[in-house]
């Protein structure tokens, strides 16, 4: 791989601004799931809340091709590793893309993207209510790390061997989000499931696998 042009003011400026948008589209992302928000349309919609969760992903995808098709073209090579560096890195990767699909395996993807509540709604059905303390899993990768799909999203990310411009900023994007994310989602966890998330923050680790300091 070759550098593709200097980091010229402009580039760097171009960078700042596709920022900014992947911030927007994380802030879009979060906003759409607050507790508040979604007690609001829970109270506009009724029983239809339960597509909620399939609309909240269907505009998340959406919204998230819309910033891509919209950011800036920023093909400077920052970086390419090669040989054992590479291999090594690219071994990490997958190590996060395994963890990450581990993890949506342990707690039911297609709920998470809601097409089985959306089902069951379009077929006259009632959808199951979400619960807590039900749908807690403490099992699978979520005994391995507290935030299976963060922690491999992360991995996934912070160890390309090689690096554009533009990957760069979506890198730094979303490991700054997903760190983010993992403290708020641990502090409403703690607040929601009060003894019973307590526990097994003591026992199961935040981020790294083995690490000694469980509660972090």
């Amino acid at each position: 791989m070759t550098p593709a042009g200097p980091l010229t003011p402009e580039a760097l400026g171009q960078a700042g601004y596709a920022f900014g948008l992947w911030s927007g589209w994380g802030l879009l992302h979060s906003v759409m799931a607050a507790r508040r928000v979604k007690l609001a349309f829970e109270l506009a919609l009724g029983p239809r809340y339960a597509l909620y969760p399939f609309a909240y992903t269907v505009v998340s995808l959406w919204t998230f091709w819309l910033v891509l098709a919209k950011e800036p073209d920023l093909p400077q090579v920052l970086w390419a590793l090669e040989g054992a560096p590479k291999y090594l890195l690219h071994a990490v990767q997958a190590a996060g893309l395994g963890l990450l699909a581990w993890a949506a395996f342990s707690v039911g993807g297609l709920k998470m993207l809601g097409l089985p509540q959306a089902l069951d709604t379009l077929r006259g059905r009632i959808a199951d209510e979400p619960d807590i303390h039900r749908d807690f899993c403490a099992s699978g990768a979520y005994g391995l790390v507290r935030h299976p799909m963060h922690a491999g999203g992360i991995a996934f990310l912070a160890c390309a061997p090689s690096q554009t411009l533009g990957g760069l900023v979506f890198a730094l994007f979303g490991c700054a989000y997903m760190v983010l994310g993992t403290f708020l989602e641990d502090r409403r966890l703690a607040r929601d499931l009060g003894p019973l998330w307590e526990a097994y923050a003591l026992r199961v680790p935040m981020f790294l696998p083995f690490s000694g300091n469980r509660q972090n």
